[in-house]
């Protein structure tokens, strides 16, 4: 086997141990170990720690690879969003409520909080990164188009990033990650997401 081929085969294993993984979050919570991890991968544990080091650096490695994929979602919704700047905007904002209330992100974030509880912040630290990097990026794009047009007034583009997701989300996540079914129906999503927007829109229209 050629050294590219083995490169792909590496990769491929690797996804599948990471999706393995989240498989198991999803199911019980943060509190899995590195043996049910292997048991669920049909790997061995010797397997995991020489790729991924230990329980976090597998659980860091599945933090960056679900941003990674939220990154290309979002870069294709961009791509493929039409109309005026607040339909692209709203579009682009089901998509994001779609993603910050599904099952892949919250197992991260429980995670993540379970690690800051035990005075591990690295996860967290670079979940907030991924965040900003990977999804917040295009959107802050879209504001500086906004404001190069002269349709928008956004002079903090983070800021008025987090005031979209506020309005979007709003307190769903926390109750999601609580436990509590508040996820709105995929009937709802758009409907939801056009009406943040449209509120999002009173602020920082020019």
């Amino acid at each position: 086997m050629d050294s590219e081929s083995k490169a792909v085969r590496n990769q491929t294993r690797r996804l599948q141990i990471l999706r393995a993984t989240l498989r198991l979050l999803r199911r019980h919570g943060s509190a899995i170990t590195t043996a049910q991890i292997a048991a669920e991968a049909h790997c061995s544990k010797e397997t995991l720690y020489n790729w991924f080091g230990d329980r976090d650096g597998i659980m860091m490695a599945l933090a960056h690879e679900q941003a990674s994929g939220m990154r290309q979602a979002m870069a294709d919704r961009f791509a493929a969003a039409q109309g005026s700047l607040e339909a692209r905007l709203g579009s682009c904002a089901t998509l994001l409520l779609d993603i910050m209330t599904g099952d892949a992100a919250l197992a991260i974030n429980r995670v993540a909080m379970a690690q800051a509880c035990s005075e591990n912040a690295d996860l967290g630290l670079a979940v907030m990164a991924d965040w900003k990097d990977q999804v917040a990026k295009p959107f802050l794009d879209l504001f500086q188009e906004g404001n190069e047009s002269g349709e928008l007034a956004v002079h903090s583009p983070m800021e008025a990033f987090e005031n979209l997701i506020g309005l979007l989300v709003g307190d769903r996540q926390r109750q999601l990650l609580l436990g509590e079914d508040v996820r709105p129906e995929p009937a709802t999503m758009k409907a939801v997401a056009t009406k943040a927007v449209q509120r999002w829109m009173i602020l920082y229209r020019r």
